[in-house]
């Protein structure tokens, strides 16, 4: 389609026979512009993407991740900045100190500093509504004999999510990351592990965060101490909230 829209724009260029040196010195009165894009024909949320996403990379799960791949979309930008504070800077650190008790050289921070500039870049493009005008692609088709319709179709309605998210990754791991299929079932079962961790993390932050509010807000232990048996024996937090007793 790009080199379709490419010959379109030179035959309009040239209003008869010409050399391409005359071609080339003529300026149009508007430079002709392709969106190839779905436009208004569907219409996909980001949140669509993101499930997409996460069932698919659990399908085809990279080799040799550092954390499993997860993540929420959030609507308020505060409650983003502590996740990202919480989620991303945090454990960066805490790897990049581990390495430095090995005496290993430290990467996470870097990484991470890196990670925040890129998803910076693309905030200002996620967090608004685009609409890009498809007219003059849908305009191509016209020009298609009826061969090369059947074998250059441009009707991005019959286009489905899953298999399209599906070939990009594995089109990644095969011609990007040089990565094998034969290794799937070794890539699931460390993408598994690293799930559980993931969880286990998660209760253990989310146990110490709790016991943190418990141990200096009085009304919150008097809340929790309602509870009885089901938070009495919560690691951490059973403690410091039936400590008295």
């Amino acid at each position: 389609m790009v080199l379709l829209a490419s010959w379109w724009v030179l035959v309009k260029a040239s209003s008869g026979p010409c050399t391409a040196m005359d071609i080339t010195m003529q300026r149009q009165p508007e430079i002709p512009v392709y969106n190839l894009t779905t436009g208004d024909d569907r219409n996909t949320t980001w949140k669509e993407v993101l499930d997409i996403g996460k069932a698919t990379v659990r399908k085809f799960p990279f080799e040799g991740p550092l954390w499993y791949p997860d993540g929420n979309i959030r609507h308020n930008k505060f409650i983003h900045d502590l996740c990202v504070f919480f989620y991303h800077i945090i454990p960066a650190y805490f790897i990049d100190f581990l390495m430095f008790l090995f005496r290993q050289k430290r990467f996470m921070v870097r990484i991470q500093n890196r990670i925040s500039i890129g998803l910076e870049v693309l905030q200002y493009f996620t967090t608004r509504e685009w609409w890009f005008d498809t007219n003059n692609y849908k305009s191509l088709v016209h020009l298609l004999n009826p061969v090369d319709k059947e074998t250059f179709p441009m009707d991005t309605t019959i286009i489905e999510d899953e298999p399209y998210i599906e070939s990009c990754m594995i089109g990644g791991k095969l011609y990007c990351l040089k990565e094998k299929l034969e290794n799937l079932p070794k890539a699931r079962l460390q993408n598994h592990i690293l799930y559980i961790l993931d969880r286990l993390v998660s209760l253990f932050f989310y146990l110490v965060l709790l016991y943190w509010i418990v141990s200096y807000f009085e009304p919150a232990r008097e809340l929790l101490s309602y509870g009885g048996p089901a938070v009495r024996y919560l690691p951490l937090v059973g403690k410091a909230v039936f400590k008295d007793v």
